[in-house]
Formats: structure tokens, C-alpha cells, sequence
């Protein structure tokens, strides 16, 4: 028995041994790169973009020149959003200065966005006094800061310009270069881009909807769909206002009020906006409408009685009354077109 036994072991033994005797194979390069592809994506996907970067860099030490990781490790770069790694990514982009390819230009679109816009605060930390530099003479490195700014984001709506010819109408593309345009103060170029970013979403929006309204008599989940009309709503709001301000601060404030009114058709509940616009309707004297979208101000709001927006209400609340009682309250229209 106590050699049957032994026999049965050995036999058991047997294919182990022989497995640990022959090593386990080596992947070859194909399969190391889909490995590592996947493990990056899974670690991006996560927001874990440090685990992400380091996949990316076993991805490149086996293909130097694989286009895929070196995209990823710049996104990476970019979510990191510090000054070294932001610099880091525009250097990964510059080697790919060559490529035509849609990401490839969002993503150099928005590291030079970020770039500039920290060089910019940096400008006005130093004119400030608030951050030390060793420059000889501050204020002209400030001006120096600020010329390299405008030069990062000229370079950043070229970048969004050249997604935009790949991929006209991208949300994306028209939504940096607005952003970019902005900062630059070059005003037509931001009135242009906000509202060509305004019809895309719209008609993305409308698209989105139909295919909701296809499913209604399925079993599928439209909800996926109605969460991107949020989103696009979100994006569209806060174009609406950007664009309100701006042509406010070129009084053209009746072209203001209308963009604002555009954004409280669609969410009326946004205290902010009853809020904007009750600021435009009492700079043109209308106090009557400026009281009433207080009042909404006052019911949707979820602010403290002591925040500055609402102590800022109540004075205009409080000037709204002084007009109104007053023998004939002026009712200009607002200015502009």
C-alpha cells in the first residue's frame, strides 16, 4: 500500500516538474505592446495616470516610436497638470509635430493653453510682489512671462484650428479655440468660436435626442445619450455667459441680455443667470423686469444670506424698490444689438 501510494505520488509529480523544467515562454514584442496598451489604458481610465505613464514608458522602451504611447503619456502628462509635466508632454509633442492627426493636435492645443496660462500667473504674481523672482529686474521679466503666454496661446488655436480642418465642427477644437482666443483678448475670433461651438452642440444635441426618442419603444438605455445632452447643456451655458460678458464689455448689452435669456431657456433654474440679468435690466434702468428676475434669484438660490452674491441681490433689490417708487421709473432698452 505504502508503495502504491509512492508510485501515485511520483506519477502526480510528474507533469509539474517537467512544466518548472522547460521556464515559462517570452512574450514576443507584439504581445508585450498589446500588454502594456491595455494596462495603460486600464490605469488611464482609473485616472491613475502616474501608473498609466509608467506603462506607457515599458510600451516605448520596447517600440521608441510607437505613436499610441507617446500620445497617452502626453494626455497623462497634461491631467498631471504641473509645470514639470506640462513641459514634459510639449516636449513628447514636439517630436510629434509631423503626425496629422486629431488628438494629436487637441491635446498640443490644450498643454500650450496651460502653459501660457501659467506663465501668465506667474506675470502677475511677480508685477504683484507675491512671487520672487531672480530676475534682474522683475517688471521685465514679467513682460517677458506675458509675451511667451501670447505666444503659447497663438500656438494653442493654431493647434485647435488644425483639429477643427480635420474634424470640422468638433465641440472640442471650438471650444479651445475660444478658450485660447480669450485669454489672447482677441474678441472676434472668441465670438466666432462660441457660437460655431454653440451650433455644433445644438445639433449634437438634437441628434441625440432623436436617437432617445428612437429607443422609447425598446429595451434599451437611453440614459447614456440623455447624460451627454447634460453635459453639452452645461458647455452651452457657460459659452452663453462668456459670450453675455463679452459683449457687455463692448456695450452692446441688448446682444448681452439675449445670450443670457438663450441660457435660461435652457435651465431656468440657475440662480446665476436670473442674477446676470437682473444686473442688465437695472444698468439699463429697467428696474420692474431687473425686481422680477430677483425674485427668481431669491427662490432658486441655495447660497448664505451673508455671501457676496447675495448681499449683492439685496442691494440690487433695494435699488429695483427706490426705482419703482419713484414718480416714473426709468425703462431704457438695454444698449446695443
Amino acid at each position: 500500500m505504502r508503495c502504491t501510494s509512492l508510485i501515485l505520488f511520483t506519477l502526480l509529480c510528474l507533469p509539474l516538474l517537467g512544466s518548472c523544467s522547460s521556464g515559462p515562454k517570452e512574450m514576443t514584442d507584439a504581445q508585450k505592446l498589446d500588454y502594456y496598451a491595455e494596462s495603460c489604458m486600464n490605469y488611464y481610465d482609473m485616472h491613475a495616470f502616474d501608473r498609466a505613464i509608467h506603462q506607457a514608458d515599458k510600451g516605448l522602451e520596447v517600440d521608441p516610436n510607437n505613436e499610441f504611447f507617446r500620445l497617452v503619456k502626453a494626455r497623462c502628462l497634461l491631467f498631471l497638470n504641473k509645470t514639470e509635466t506640462l513641459e514634459a508632454a510639449a516636449g513628447i509633442l514636439d517630436t510629434m509635430s509631423g503626425i496629422e492627426n486629431l488628438q494629436v493636435y487637441l491635446v498640443a492645443g490644450e498643454v500650450a493653453e496651460r502653459r501660457g496660462l501659467i506663465r501668465m500667473d506667474t506675470a502677475i504674481s511677480i508685477e504683484s510682489g507675491t512671487s520672487y523672482t531672480e530676475a534682474a529686474d522683475p517688471n521685465a521679466r514679467a513682460a517677458e512671462l506675458r509675451e511667451e503666454a501670447v505666444r503659447m496661446w497663438t500656438e494653442a488655436v493654431a493647434y485647435y484650428q488644425k483639429a477643427d480642418k480635420l474634424f470640422p465642427g468638433g465641440t472640442e477644437a471650438l471650444n479651445g479655440i475660444m478658450r485660447s482666443a480669450s485669454l489672447m483678448g482677441d474678441d472676434e475670433l472668441t465670438l466666432l468660436s462660441g457660437r460655431a461651438l454653440l451650433q455644433s452642440l445644438g445639433e449634437s444635441n438634437k441628434a441625440k435626442q432623436r436617437g432617445i426618442d428612437n429607443l422609447r419603444n425598446s429595451e434599451e438605455n437611453s440614459w447614456p445619450m440623455q447624460r451627454s445632452i447634460f453635459a453639452n447643456q452645461e458647455v452651452m451655458i457657460a459659452t452663453l455667459i462668456h459670450l453675455s460678458e463679452l459683449h457687455h464689455r463692448h456695450d452692446r448689452d441688448h446682444a448681452a441680455l439675449m445670450n443670457i435669456d438663450q441660457a435660461l431657456a435652457i435651465n431656468g433654474e440657475l440662480p446665476r443667470l436670473h442674477g446676470r440679468r437682473a444686473q442688465l435690466l437695472l444698468a439699463a434702468g429697467d428696474a420692474r423686469r431687473a425686481k422680477t428676475s430677483l425674485d427668481e434669484f431669491f427662490r432658486f438660490t441655495e447660497l448664505d444670506f451673508d455671501h457676496p452674491d447675495v448681499v449683492r441681490a439685496r442691494a440690487a433689490m433695494r435699488q429695483c424698490e427706490r426705482l419703482l417708487e419713484s414718480p416714473s421709473p426709468a425703462l431704457s432698452p438695454p444698449k446695443g444689438n
